[in-house]
């Protein structure tokens, strides 16, 4: 009954959440489309139904590993502080448009809540926490011997040779030193800039002129995979100086992934890892415009199984008596390395009078935001606040997704106390 409490609860405060999308057919103001659908309140629907762009499956397997509850019902009520404010859990959730989030503690679901119509059979787009997993599954290549970290990019994939991208290290590309001249802004898009016409690929920004052209008659590079020759190194950097989150390194390892395993992406996540989870639900992947898998962001699925990828990385990749993840590679993603650290420092992440300052970074590798190497405390992160925190320590993991009103949660403030309150969970227990 306890867990239909705070299931239900969360369902009657999310019913009014804009009205997009609610009537039927949708009204004007309510219709979602490719040029709102990153806005509130349409990205409340359009995140949960990531569909509104072409979609590849990745389907589950298996009989389904339930997770158990034990819940704390004072748990959304937990009290804390941030820079002087008072917050409660649940405050901190819905102040940035929390969509749902769950908290396990020693494997046991301890509180789970959804809003803004979500529910815990819908899918959520997880943006670029997708990342995390694309370096994961780069380390079960690692494991088998077939890349190595220190090659050049190029050795894998000779479309690229002795452009910036193929003269990079796969190292390089998976810690995301790889000094691109370009420029990670969601919101100021320039006609021309390369980044621009990444995202416009991406389908973040819609083309609807590349999807309009036919691939017989036109050398427009359609896909991402097409368009990353182009990207030249920043005159004003060397590359494994600083850290510099940048997006299209994932779609490299992406690419290399898919070369070597000679599996589409979306095939290779399904039989190495997704069909092993003991997930509830089929996984799919966001497409761009040429219809290739989006290794940057575009991984979706229920928020429970969100949360079971966490439960994999605070064991060092074991989950479901499976090893999802190589533990070697587990444990070296968590363990960094003093120049990784020098990178992190570096960045503008650490810089106090940056207004993207992030106080609990310690380094970034495999695409894994690092609070404390030696605790094991880390997160996945994607663009308006999905989030996978994961404490090998106190064996805690928490996932989030939201609809945030802004894309960057290092900028937005109202993503702070979340992760504060993160901590304060931690703490608590």
């Amino acid at each position: 009954m306890k867990k239909l409490a705070l299931s239900t609860l969360g369902l009657i405060s999310g019913l009014a959440y804009g009205g997009a999308m609610e009537a039927i057919p949708a009204t004007s103001e309510g219709q979602v489309t490719l040029m709102n659908w990153t806005e509130q309140p349409y990205n409340h629907w359009a995140f949960r139904n990531a569909g509104v762009h072409p979609s590849l499956m990745v389907p589950r397997g298996g009989e389904i590993s339930p997770i158990p509850y034990a819940l704390d019902e004072n748990l959304p009520t937990l009290s804390f502080k941030y820079q002087g404010e008072a917050y409660t859990v649940r405050d901190a959730m819905t102040a940035d448009s929390t969509d749902g989030y769950i908290v396990i503690k020693n494997g046991k679901i301890i509180a789970e809540e959804y809003f803004n119509g979500m529910t815990e059979r819908d899918h959520h787009l997880w943006a670029s926490s997708t990342k995390s997993v694309v370096g994961q599954a780069m380390g079960l290549l690692v494991e088998q011997g077939k890349v190595s970290v220190d090659d050049m990019v190029q050795t894998y994939i000779p479309e690229l040779k002795n452009t910036h991208f193929g003269k990079r290290t796969v190292r390089d590309v998976l810690n995301m030193v790889s000094a691109l001249d370009y420029s990670e802004d969601y919101v100021n898009f320039t006609p021309g800039e390369v980044s621009t016409e990444y995202f416009r690929r991406l389908g973040f920004v819609p083309a609807f002129d590349i999807m309009a052209s036919d691939p017989k008659k036109s050398d427009i590079p359609r896909s991402i995979l097409e368009f990353l020759p182009e990207f030249e190194k920043n005159p004003d950097l060397e590359p494994r100086d600083r850290f510099e989150y940048h997006s299209p390194n994932v779609d490299i390892a992406g690419w290399i992934i898919s070369r070597v395993s000679g599996q589409p992406l979306q095939t290779f996540v399904s039989e190495n890892f997704w069909s092993k989870l003991g997930a509830e639900h089929d996984a799919f992947f966001m497409a761009d415009v040429g219809y290739m898998p989006i290794a940057t962001g575009g991984f979706n699925t229920t928020l429970r199984d969100f949360a079971r990828v966490g439960l994999a990385m605070v064991n060092n990749g074991q989950y479901n008596g499976e090893q999802i993840f190589p533990k070697n590679w587990v444990k070296d993603t968590f363990k960094l390395t003093d120049k990784e650290r020098e990178q992190m420092s570096n960045s503008i992440y650490k810089d106090p009078q940056s207004s993207v300052y992030d106080e609990w970074l310690e380094g970034y590798k495999n695409y894994l935001w690092v609070h404390d190497s030696k605790k094991g405390i880390a997160t996945f992160r994607g663009v308006f606040g999905q989030h996978l925190y994961i404490n090998q320590e106190k064996n805690i993991v928490i996932a989030t997704f939201s609809s945030a009103e802004s894309a960057s949660n290092a900028a937005r403030e109202t993503n702070k106390p979340r992760l504060a309150a993160f901590e304060a969970i931690a703490n608590h227990y």
